[in-house]
């Protein structure tokens, strides 16, 4: 049965909650002025065509953990959703879980925040000691640590997703996205094990374990686009294969390593899921190779410990994380197997 966008939009306002999450650090600068450079007005041009940048008030090293607590919660909230309408789609099912990690990790922030803040003047005195020429222009710009707090935040807003009476269309664009965005991360998850994959002739169960978390990806949301559930099928087909302990080599690499190819690329994964749902499918595939039965949706539940992404140490770059787009693997060379078995690579 075709899914329409109606009811899609149903199925939005009664099984899903959009997750605003809010976390706010203080940048640690301020705006360089002429006169921290010995200028005068007339020596640069105007701020309407250029800009003099800004001025470091403390060392980075110290606002790092704000930005790794904050990279942590964004990605609790993509392990149960996808990014929508500024926040993230998160199953209803999947609300109280997550708002047990987020209220965890707002504790913690909060903790770090009071820690910064009775560190902050000797913060200061540390970064200008290290940098005695700027003395002046660096204590001249410096707030109290009353000020400096107002600029910390970490909020969590669960909320329903209902348009106004009368409005219903204005969300078409936005769920007709849904899918693409889940691809976009899907493979921005996948890009992350070629390291793992690339040049070896077997894979371990840590890079098991990305399958799977883009397997709960996939399954949280399948019914949001029709395309997804081939892709699901696919990966869930795998993992049903794939024995529980010690590295997994052979046929069933190759395998892997051909649907890991299919994942990293976005493009390619609408493509396929299409192409599976207008039944374009090589007739001699592996039976286990076809779309699934429709059945009850699995669902993916958040889990801490089992997520190294949430562990990661408090020294992680959580920006680099953040801002990283998705890429397909480049110059990607099959690795020569032992075994004389076709690679499928599903596509």
């Amino acid at each position: 049965m075709t899914t329409t966008l109606d009811d899609t939009l149903i199925t939005l306002t009664e099984r899903l909650s959009l997750i605003v999450l809010t976390a706010s650090i203080w940048s640690g600068r301020k705006k360089l002025r002429a006169d921290d450079l010995g200028l005068n007005a007339g020596d640069i041009p105007s701020a309407e065509l250029v800009s003099l940048g800004s001025k470091r008030l403390c060392n980075p090293d110290a606002l790092r953990v704000f930005h790794t607590l904050k990279g942590q919660a964004e990605r609790a909230c993509l392990k149960v959703g996808t990014r929508f309408l500024g926040g993230y789609l998160v199953p209803n099912d999947q609300v109280d879980g997550l708002s047990g990690v987020l209220d965890g990790l707002k504790r913690e922030f909060e903790c770090e925040v009071a820690s910064f803040l009775a560190e902050y003047d000797r913060e200061i005195a540390d970064w200008i000691g290290r940098h005695p020429a700027w003395e002046r222009q660096l204590r001249a710009a410096v707030d109290p640590a009353e000020a400096i707090g107002k600029r910390f935040a970490f909020r969590y807003r669960p909320l329903v997703i209902q348009p106004a009476k009368g409005h219903r269309e204005t969300l078409a664009e936005d769920v007709a996205e849904i899918g693409h965005t889940l691809f976009h991360e899907v493979a921005q998850i996948a890009v992350s094990l070629e390291k793992s994959l690339v040049g070896k002739d077997s894979m371990t169960q840590r890079a098991l374990g990305t399958f799977r978390r883009i397997q709960e990806k996939l399954a949280v949301l399948s019914f949001v686009d029709a395309r997804i559930g081939p892709i699901l099928a696919l990966v869930e087909g795998f993992l049903s294969r794939v024995p529980r302990r010690g590295p997994i080599s052979g046929a069933l690499f190759q395998e892997g390593f051909g649907l890991w190819l299919l994942l990293c690329d976005e493009e390619r994964l609408s493509r396929h899921g299409a192409g599976r749902l207008a039944g374009d499918v090589d007739p001699d595939a592996d039976p286990s190779d076809t779309e699934a039965d429709a059945g009850p949706e699995p669902t993916a539940r958040l889990d801490v410990n089992d997520d190294p992404d949430l562990s990661a140490e408090r020294h992680e770059d959580a920006d680099a994380v953040a801002s990283r787009g998705p890429s397909g693997p480049q110059d990607v060379a099959i690795p020569n197997l032992t075994e004389d078995v076709p690679i499928d690579c599903f596509f």
